[in-house]
C-alpha cells in the first residue's frame, strides 16, 4: 500500500492539488481508489450529496497525503517552520511508522469521509461510516491497530480544537466513556501520540494554513495533559475531575482563542500569553459590567466562568472573533489594540445558562452549535453591530437543546435567524 501511494503523490505537486478543477476525474484519483476500493461507492454518494463539498474534501485528502510524504522524506518546507521543527515532525511520523507504517495513511484516507453526509459532526460520522461498512477489515491489521485508526478518526478534531480554544480538556469526556479505547493504557498513549502528529498534517492539509514553531511546544503540553487525564482510568470520576481541573487552568487561553493567541503567540516579542490574557482582563470595565458583582478577574473566573469548561464550541471561532474585534480580524494583535467586552460577556452569559440547565451536574458535556448565521465574510461588521448584550442573552436563553444518550452529551443550538 505504501509504495503505490508514494508513486501517486510523487508525481503530484501542491499547486496542482490546490487548484485542479479535474481532480476527481484525474488518473491520480482513480489510482487512489484502486488502493482503497471500498471508498468508491462512498465517493459516489459524496458527489451526489454535495459536489462542491466533495471536491473540497478530496483536495484536502490529496494535500494531506502529499504533505505526509514530503515530511516523511524530509522534503517539506514551510515559511514559518524552522528546520528543527520539521525534524521534530518527521521524527514523530517515524515513531508511529515503527509500530505500523499503514496507520497514518489509513487515517489520512478515511478521516474526512463523514463530511459527505454530515459536515456538522463529520469526525463521528466518519467513524460511523467506517464501522458500519467494515472499511478497515480488508487491511492486514491487528485488532488494536484498527481500534487506534478508528478512534483517532472519531476524535480527530479534539487536539486542534483544544489548541484553538473551541474545546477544552473536558472534551475528553467522550473518550473516557469509550470502553474499547480506554481499557489499555498503552492504547491511550499511542492514541494521543498519533492524534498529535495527525493534527499537524491535517492543519497543513489546507493551503492557507499558517503554523509556527511555537506549535511544537504547546502541542507537547496538550499531549502530556491528555495522557495525564487518561492515565487516571479506569477511575472515570478522577479522570473527569482532572480534565475539569486542567480546563479551568486554561480558561484564559480558550477565551483568548478569539484573538488567535494559538496562532500568533510568541511570533513577536510582546505577544506573550500574558499580553493576550491582559487584553481580556482590560476589556472589563465598571460602567458596563452587570453580570458580576466583582471585577477581580480570578473571582470572575472561579465564580462565573466555572461552567464554561463543560462547553465545547463547534465551528464558532469566526463568531467569537467578531465579538472580540467587531470583524473577522485574523492578524497579529497590536500593542494598543483593545478588544470588546462582548467576548467575555458571551462566555459569562453562556456559562450562566449552562450552569442553570446542568442543575449542578458538573460532569455533563455541552456541544454548542451556531445555526442560521449569515455569511460572516460578507457581513461581519454589520453583524457585529447587531450582536449586543441583550441579543446574546435572548439567543442563549431561547436556545434549543438535545441529549444524546448513546454519547452522553448535550447539544445546545444558538439560533441567529433574523439577527440581520
Amino acid at each position: 500500500m505504501i509504495d503505490p501511494l508514494a508513486q501517486i503523490f510523487d508525481n503530484l505537486d501542491l499547486t496542482w492539488i490546490d487548484s485542479s478543477k479535474e481532480i476527481i476525474e484525474s488518473q491520480a484519483c482513480t489510482a487512489l481508489l484502486s488502493i482503497f476500493p471500498n471508498l468508491e461507492q462512498i465517493f459516489q454518494e459524496g458527489i451526489k450529496n454535495d459536489k462542491d463539498e466533495f471536491i473540497r474534501t478530496i483536495r484536502h485528502i490529496f494535500r494531506v497525503f502529499k504533505v505526509y510524504f514530503l515530511l516523511k522524506n524530509d522534503d517539506f518546507k514551510h515559511e514559518s517552520l524552522s528546520e528543527n521543527s520539521l525534524t521534530v515532525l518527521r521524527d514523530k511520523i517515524n515513531s508511529i511508522e515503527d509500530i505500523n507504517e499503514k496507520l497514518l495513511p489509513l487515517i489520512l484516507a478515511y478521516h474526512d469521509i463523514g463530511r459527505f453526509f454530515d459536515k456538522k459532526d463529520h469526525p463521528y460520522q466518519s467513524h460511523l461510516v467506517i464501522s458500519n461498512n467494515n472499511l478497515l477489515e480488508s487491511f492486514d491489521l491487528l485488532d488494536f491497530e484498527r481500534l487506534l485508526i478508528d478512534k483517532v478518526i472519531q476524535y480527530h478534531l479534539l487536539f486542534a480544537s483544544i489548541y484553538t480554544g473551541e474545546a477544552t480538556f473536558f472534551g475528553t469526556s467522550s473518550l473516557l466513556h469509550d470502553i474499547d479505547l480506554v481499557k489499555n493504557e498503552k492504547y491511550c498513549d499511542l492514541f494521543v501520540d498519533i492524534l498529535e502528529i495527525f493534527t499537524y498534517i491535517d492543519i497543513l492539509g489546507y493551503s492557507y494554513a499558517q503554523i509556527f514553531d511555537h506549535y511544537i511546544k504547546y502541542f507537547e503540553e496538550i499531549n502530556q495533559n491528555l495522557k495525564q487525564i487518561l492515565k487516571l482510568l479506569p477511575d472515570k470520576k478522577k479522570a473527569m475531575e482532572k480534565a475539569l481541573e486542567i480546563s479551568h487552568e486554561w480558561i484564559e487561553w480558550r477565551i483568548a482563542g478569539a484573538m488567535r493567541i494559538f496562532q500568533f503567540v510568541e511570533t513577536k516579542s510582546y505577544l506573550t500569553r500574558e499580553f493576550y490574557f491582559t487584553k481580556l482582563k482590560e476589556s472589563i470595565s465598571e460602567s458596563n459590567f452587570e453580570l458580576v458583582d466583582c471585577l477581580e478577574w480570578n473571582t470572575i473566573k472561579k465564580k462565573y466562568l466555572i461552567s464554561s469548561s463543560q462547553v465545547q464550541i463547534k465551528y464558532g471561532l469566526g463568531f467569537l472573533m467578531i465579538l472580540a474585534f467587531g470583524n473577522l480580524f485574523r492578524s497579529r494583535l497590536k500593542k494598543d489594540r483593545n478588544i470588546s467586552d462582548k467576548l467575555v460577556f458571551f462566555w459569562l452569559i453562556l456559562s450562566k445558562e449552562i450552569r442553570e440547565r446542568c442543575k449542578d451536574d458538573v460532569f455533563s458535556l455541552w456541544n454548542v452549535y451556531f445555526i442560521n448565521l449569515p455569511n460572516l465574510w460578507k457581513s461581519d461588521k454589520e453583524f457585529a453591530k447587531k450582536i449586543d448584550i441583550e441579543t446574546m442573552k435572548r439567543i442563549i436563553k431561547n436556545s434549543n437543546q438535545e441529549f444524546d444518550e448513546k454519547r452522553n452529551e448535550h447539544s445546545l443550538f444558538l439560533d441567529f435567524k433574523g439577527v440581520l
